[in-house]
């Protein structure tokens, strides 16, 4: 997040101050859930109560929760059905 939020710096010509609070990074490699401004990664419960407020911080952690539980039963379904087949 730094190192890509520095290089937008550099080519903005500005301050990091004034820079970096506009900067926005949403990588693939980070696991869903996690992006990152100002040079930090942010979880989505940050993010949410950043732009709707902090009473809206649970609909960013609802979200985050159900992402993982998808994740999750897609994985025991692969291990499962990796199973069945290892005993055929």
């Amino acid at each position: 997040m730094k190192d890509v939020t520095d290089a937008v710096v550099r080519a903005a010509g500005g301050s990091f101050e004034d820079v970096a609070p506009q900067v926005w990074v949403f990588p693939t490699e980070i696991p869903d859930g996690q992006w990152g401004s100002r040079g930090v990664i942010r979880p989505l419960p940050d993010i949410q109560a950043f732009i709707a407020g902090e009473h809206e911080r649970k609909v960013g952690e609802a979200r985050l929760a159900r992402r993982r539980r998808v994740k999750a039963l897609e994985l025991l379904a692969g291990a499962l059905d990796a199973a069945r087949k290892g005993v055929d």
